[in-house]
């Protein structure tokens, strides 16, 4: 979660400085602008890029900060209800959604990939696998003796986004060449 959380945020803030800058400046060239399929300019001038009035990395900088202060509490052992963890699976969920939907949008009817969305739809990706892995943690240990199937679906769950990952990436990727 903490590795997801950190590179969505960082690649979120990046997103709204070049975003800024453009506005400043059509002239802009935005640091994530690295041939013509790789081009955040294309995608960041599109009316997806504004679905609810204002820029969606301001949406990422403000979930993928919850998530990090989330994961570091986590680290640091603090124990969450379970009612908790399945509002933040649901709310990921929906992430994960609106994320796969603007990879269409941006492979299918932009035409361009933005690297840095793309390394936010990876970050919200393991932050879902980390979130289905608290849900499906054993709490008791009367739940971990039914739980050795669910202990190795959670150790294979990480591998398993990382692939969806690269599969939803490279088939962008070949959408748009």
């Amino acid at each position: 979660m903490f590795v997801g959380s950190v590179s969505g945020f960082i690649a979120s803030f990046l997103l709204s400085i070049d975003k800024i800058k453009l506005l400043k400046d059509s002239q802009f060239v935005p640091s994530c602008n690295i041939s013509e399929t790789l081009n955040c300019k294309s995608v960041m001038l599109s009316e997806q890029a504004e679905v609810f009035g204002f820029p969606n990395s301001l949406i990422g900088i403000g979930a993928f900060a919850i998530f990090v202060a989330l994961s570091i509490a986590v680290l640091a052992g603090t124990q969450f209800p379970s009612w908790f963890w399945k509002i933040a699976l649901a709310g990921t969920a929906a992430a994960v959604i609106f994320c796969h939907w603007l990879a269409y949008q941006t492979t299918f009817v932009i035409g361009a990939l933005c690297p840095y969305c793309m390394v936010a739809w990876a970050g919200t990706l393991l932050i879902l696998s980390s979130i289905i892995q608290e849900v499906l943690r054993p709490k008791s240990d009367e739940e971990s003796s039914k739980g050795e199937a669910v202990s190795k679906i959670m150790q294979l769950m990480p591998i398993f986004h990382l692939l969806w990952v690269v599969m939803l990436i490279g088939s962008a990727f070949v959408g748009v060449i």
